[in-house]
């Protein structure tokens, strides 16, 4: 957040969670004049970011976000280097939300309604063995534990330390027992001489009952989104990337297994045409519709005919339609795997 005389600025990433519902924590503010603990202040969103850390009066570009009560001062953020607690107390925001922070933590785990349906797509069964390639928050993943009553096996996967131990906080939050989380590139977690059907990786062929891959994307479909800085090349580049991540998925999937697709993005690249390529390179792999049917069918044309855009699902920001389809926008097709 960025503070102007009367106003705080913060960054981007904070300004996302206040439109969420958050309030501002120390390490999101940007820019903050001198005024005293209590006073009432102006969030704004340094939208160019620009503004330097600890600046006193910022001119540049900003979006006047929320308005509250200022919790610590200069003085603490930037000289005694306060780095956790409440900086700003949202009292009114530009969309109104409450905030949640806090609130039944090892009962409910927020989820944005096509995540929600995703799980219920995949239908996990007790007993089975699931695997979750790109798992952290772990929202999907524990939904999933709780659909299988924690009884069974998910392997819940994900490279970067810091989400691997937010991951298994959200978990143990839930005090679920049937999933093992393993810090692993999920690129790297097939091996294609592997015999072994232990479940850590790499793994071998056909180990899964079923999978979920929600992979890296260009998160398109994402709100709120202020701004988006991703270049022509960076989005570009997701499509091939996504692809490592299927066809080890279907190498791991045993037959008669169900493998979920999903994204948080729009471009057909990373959906219809990811869904087209994987029925044209695996025979094995059947599209069958990805009930509950929730959101809106895919594109037709976009690799996909009629009736197969009608087996998965788009779900569109803006819908005019239907107000409880005005969600993030997302995508989600279901595969089942027949015997070659």
């Amino acid at each position: 957040a960025v503070v102007s005389t009367q106003s705080t600025g913060i960054d981007q990433k904070c300004g996302k969670a206040v439109l969420r519902g958050a309030d501002v924590f120390s390490p999101g503010i940007k820019g903050l004049p001198h005024l005293p603990t209590g006073a009432k202040v102006a969030v704004h969103v340094d939208m160019a970011c620009k503004c330097k850390r600890g600046e006193k009066k910022y001119e540049g570009q900003t979006v006047h976000i929320a308005d509250g009560v200022l919790r610590l001062n200069r003085f603490d953020i930037f000289k005694k280097h306060i780095t956790s607690g409440v900086a700003v107390q949202i009292t009114k925001r530009r969309i109104d939300l409450p905030s949640l922070n806090g609130v039944l933590e090892n009962l409910i785990f927020l989820q944005n309604l096509p995540s929600i349906v995703t799980s219920h797509v995949l239908a996990p069964r007790s007993g089975d063995v699931v695997l979750d390639m790109c798992s952290a928050p772990g929202g999907k993943t524990t939904h999933i534990a709780q659909l299988m009553g924690d009884s069974g096996t998910v392997i819940a996967l994900e490279k970067v330390s810091n989400k691997v131990e937010k991951l298994r906080s959200n978990i143990a939050k839930q005090n679920l027992t049937c999933i093992t989380v393993f810090k692993c590139d999920s690129t790297k977690a097939f091996r294609e001489e592997s015999v072994s059907r232990s479940l850590q990786p790499p793994f071998g062929r056909e180990v899964f009952d079923r999978i979920l891959l929600d992979p890296p994307c260009s998160a398109m479909g994402q709100r709120p989104q202020l701004v988006n800085t991703l270049t022509f090349s960076e989005v570009s580049s997701y499509p091939s990337y996504q692809w490592c991540f299927v066809a080890d998925a279907v190498k791991m999937l045993k037959p008669g297994g169900v493998l979920v697709y999903s994204t948080c993005t729009l471009p057909k690249q990373e959906n219809e045409l990811i869904v087209a390529k994987v029925l044209e390179s695996f025979p094995e792999m059947k599209l069958v519709p990805a009930v509950p049917l929730v959101g809106r069918p895919g594109i037709p044309g976009a690799g996909l005919s009629e009736e197969q855009a009608r087996m998965v699902q788009r779900f569109v920001p803006g819908d005019g339609v239907d107000p409880d389809l005005d969600t993030i926008g997302f995508f989600i097709a279901k595969f089942m795997k027949c015997d070659q």
